[in-house]
């Protein structure tokens, strides 16, 4: 069991780092994390309905109508009404919202570079192995 808690604690700490150095780039975007949140899932899955996106962020649909309307009005989303039911929307990052997650995941892995530079190519590909195993559990 020791062992778990040690892996939970290292992953938590690097991932955490990793987090950070990344928002530092949204310092100065002005963009807050739930605002980010939403951006990421955008980029990983695409276009979504308003409600889907509202689920997979576990948020109110209120709430991310808020965070949604803050972006749209800087552009960084937009929101298409639904041509059955104009009452749904759907929402997509707009290539200017796409160029921000880009710079933050550039920023994350110069850092992971750096992280892993005193690692030798053989125990890289071996650490790779390990999280694409882990990976397959989720």
């Amino acid at each position: 069991m020791r062992q778990y808690e040690e892996i939970e604690k290292l992953l938590r700490k690097v991932s955490s780092c990793i987090k950070e150095k990344g928002r530092e780039v949204l310092k100065y975007s002005d963009i807050t994390p739930p605002q980010f949140d939403l951006m990421v899932k955008l980029y990983f899955k695409g276009e979504m309905d308003q409600t889907v996106l509202s689920k997979e962020l576990y948020l109110a649909k209120s709430t991310v109508s808020g965070i949604l309307e803050r972006l749209e009005k800087r552009s960084f989303v937009k929101r298409i009404k639904v041509k059955e039911d104009r009452r749904r929307s759907r929402v997509s990052l707009t290539p200017k919202g796409v160029s921000i997650i880009e710079r933050v995941i550039d920023e994350r892995v110069k850092y992971i570079e750096k992280l892993t530079s005193n690692l030798d190519k053989e125990k890289l590909d071996e650490f790779i192995n390990i999280l694409r195993e882990m990976e397959k559990g989720l």
